[in-house]
């Protein structure tokens, strides 16, 4: 895992089990876009705890969130939890937007999907709902759609307008009353199908920063050759690809705000 790129360049990206090879692809894609060095992890790499030391961030991309914690949970979530608070940063696609919540809640009343647990990291202290959208299927890309989404009206100037972002199984974040939820704010919302929800949120974790997200902003419509889609997506994603753009640009303002201890 040696890399002797600068310190605040790093990130690493979980690439062990349950991350979808494909999303892993993307994300490093994106990273390289925005000037970082995008290092592959796996879980031996996590539990090994040297990453801490020389990376300023971690991404856990789209894929499945049980085989996450089927490695890290213990020793590994407590070091990426404690990477965090030390001043790093965490963002969780997806899959990894699940996994960085308190609880999951996924296909709930379907015998062979459903999930209601909890998971140890906990950055975002409510639940993790999903899919927002139906028809989301494990083996395939049939449940992939392009979504709105928009800033909240807190932070919204009359100039801005939705944007159309790559979706495929992703949750919306429900809070939770709590002290805790003070440090935690919605970065972009979904826009119907009946109402808003959360789609991307930012949580302050000690001196650094989780950014969660149920969409998939770091999908291009150049990163769609690599994959089978449906013709409609591939229209949406070429005549919106500079939308996922904002959303990223809003990630990384929250997340680039700290200072990274020694």
């Amino acid at each position: 895992m040696a890399d002797d790129s600068p310190k605040e360049r790093l990130v690493g990206v979980y690439s062990d089990d349950g991350a979808s090879p494909w999303c892993v692809d993307c994300t490093c894609k994106m990273l390289t876009r925005r000037s970082y060095t995008a290092v592959r992890l796996t879980a031996e790499d996590i539990l090994s705890g040297e990453w801490t030391r020389n990376f300023v961030g971690v991404v856990f991309p789209g894929g499945r969130d049980s085989p996450y914690h089927d490695k890290l949970q213990g020793p590994g979530n407590k070091l990426i939890r404690r990477f965090v608070e030390r001043g790093g940063w965490y963002l969780g696609l997806c899959a990894g937007g699940y996994y960085g919540s308190a609880r999951i809640k996924f296909c709930e009343g379907d015998p062979n999907m459903e999930i209601e647990t909890s998971r140890e990291l906990a950055f975002f202290p409510g639940s993790a709902v999903g899919p927002r959208y139906p028809g989301y299927k494990y083996v395939d890309n049939s449940g992939e759609r392009i979504v709105s989404v928009i800033r909240p009206v807190s932070c919204r100037s009359p100039r801005d307008k939705e944007k159309r972002v790559y979706f495929n199984g992703g949750c919306y974040f429900s809070p939770v009353e709590s002290k805790e939820l003070k440090c935690s704010t919605t970065l972009w919302e979904y826009v119907g199908p009946s109402d808003t929800a959360p789609a991307v949120v930012g949580c302050c974790v000690g001196s650094g920063r989780a950014v969660l997200s149920g969409v998939h902003p770091e999908v291009g419509y150049a990163d769609l050759d690599s994959s089978p889609h449906s013709d409609e997506v591939m229209s949406e994603m070429e005549l919106h690809d500079s939308d996922r753009l904002k959303v990223l640009d809003d990630v990384f303002v929250f997340l680039e705000n700290v200072t990274v201890d020694g």
